[in-house]
């Protein structure tokens, strides 16, 4: 069991840009299709761990938590009760966190200036769609999921060795789910079969 903490996003008064330009699914199926259409074409999947959480922001947010929402080994790990005002704790948010509205934003203007000195440049444009400066390698970025399209599994590898340098990374090199896609490749008959399993009856239920 894990429980995610989120900020009030609705009561954050950010004065910079929130906006994130990111993939959508058409992007999504051409980059497929393009995989399926170019000789010696995989295609992979990277995940970067905490993407949001781990990002430092510039400007602190600052947010009050009531004590009642707090568990009390918690509240003795960290010796919070002499910090308690008025029934709450006020905490200072350094990294991005659920709920803020500029974290996506900042994580990736963090993740964009990161990977363009090793050659990898967002599409003018489509969005969520990047490409390498000089290796025939193309991705989709949805958030912090790459789908990636490559024909020399070197490039493949120094994408996710660059990423590693700054993020923890998970690889699929089968690359059979992405965007809550699951993905049944057949490279020699240059098909691949979409479908997302127990769908429809999650949303009967």
């Amino acid at each position: 069991r894990r429980i995610r903490f989120t900020c009030g996003g609705d009561k954050i008064d950010y004065p910079g840009e929130v906006s994130t330009k990111t993939c959508d699914l058409v992007t999504v199926k051409v980059l497929i299709n393009s995989t399926l259409s170019t000789l010696f074409a995989r295609f992979m999947v990277g995940d970067l761990k905490d993407f949001y959480l781990g990002t430092p922001m510039d400007r602190y947010e600052y947010m009050r938590i009531p004590v009642w929402a707090i568990p009390d080994f918690i509240m003795h790990h960290y010796n919070l009760h002499d910090m308690v005002e008025d029934g709450f704790v006020c905490v200072e948010i350094r990294k991005g966190m659920y709920g803020l509205p500029q974290a996506g934003r900042i994580a990736n203007d963090r993740l964009t200036k990161f990977l363009e000195p090793h050659g990898y440049v967002p599409m003018d444009i489509t969005p969520g769609l990047w490409k390498h400066k000089t290796r025939p390698i193309q991705f989709a970025l949805v958030v912090d999921d790459f789908g990636v399209k490559y024909t020399n599994r070197e490039d493949a590898e120094h994408l996710m060795a660059t990423l590693a340098l700054q993020y923890t990374v998970t690889k699929d090199w089968d690359g059979t789910r992405y965007c809550g896609l699951t993905l049944d490749w057949d490279y020699e008959a240059r098909t691949c079969a979409i479908s997302m399993p127990g769908y429809i009856e999650r949303v009967l239920q």
